[in-house]
């Protein structure tokens, strides 16, 4: 399966991190990238998109670029010897207090809040290591105050992000639009629950990319321009031009 994949690759970048770090040989810190979407705007492909691009231009001294995004929630269970089976209790959402009460009285999973600091931590220690680009669960906020982000947020008119849905899914244009308001307000829901704060909140992210003016590759290229721009990946590769007359 794909998550299972996402999750070795996961594993496999911090096993390469954190040997960088017994064996004394850690690099400097490199940058990160953390990206809040609106349902239907194509995160996870431009989030996957990013690292291949800036994979392309990495040096090999340097750990690869990784994507975190629904392998997050499995790695921190792992991290935290926790049963994989606890992850359906942490959707991109904020858990009924009903529910996760009476999970907590029978013994079924830790606090709601407790996994929840846990997942906020390990985006703040992925952070921390670099190079990685964080899909959605407010790791924005999560990491805010940590050096190197890039906060992004991607936003497309309803009806585009309906077609893309629909497409995606399979589903028709009504099912898509009801799916696509479904998760935004799940994924607002989360942000106010867990940070106090407003998803949609201009001044909590760097870049805001209207998805109408941009494919999945301009896009990709627009973030790594500002990642050079900012001086946080080596210069692009220069294009040589003969000079006229």
């Amino acid at each position: 399966m794909e998550t299972h994949s996402s999750l070795e690759k996961a594993t496999a970048y911090l096993d390469v991190q954190f040997h960088r770090t017994d064996s004394g040989r850690r690099l400097a810190v490199g940058p990160f990238v953390t990206l809040s979407r609106e349902s239907g705007t194509g995160g996870s492909a431009l989030a996957e998109e990013i690292g291949r691009r800036l994979n392309r231009m990495q040096t090999v001294d340097k750990p690869a670029w990784t994507t975190f995004d629904r392998n997050l929630v499995a790695r921190m269970l792992e991290d935290q010897h926790l049963s994989s089976t606890l992850e359906r209790f942490l959707p991109e959402d904020k858990v009924s207090e009903i529910d996760a009460s009476v999970g907590e009285i029978v013994g079924l999973h830790p606090s709601i809040w407790t996994l929840v600091h846990q997942t906020n931590s390990l985006m703040r220690r992925l952070a921390g290591l670099g190079n990685v680009i964080i899909v959605g669960r407010g790791s924005n906020l999560a990491t805010a105050g940590t050096a190197h982000g890039l906060h992004l947020r991607l936003i497309a008119p309803p009806e585009q992000r309906d077609e893309y849905t629909a497409r995606a899914q399979g589903l028709s244009l009504d099912q898509a639009h009801a799916y696509n308001r479904k998760t935004d307000h799940a994924r607002r829901d989360y942000v106010r629950s867990f940070f106090d704060s407003d998803i949609h909140d201009p001044a909590c992210y760097d870049l805001i990319v209207n998805m109408a003016h941009f494919t999945i590759g301009t896009a990709a290229d627009l973030v790594v321009s500002v990642l050079h721009s900012r001086g946080e990946i080596e210069p692009l590769p220069s294009v040589s031009s003969t000079s006229g007359p």
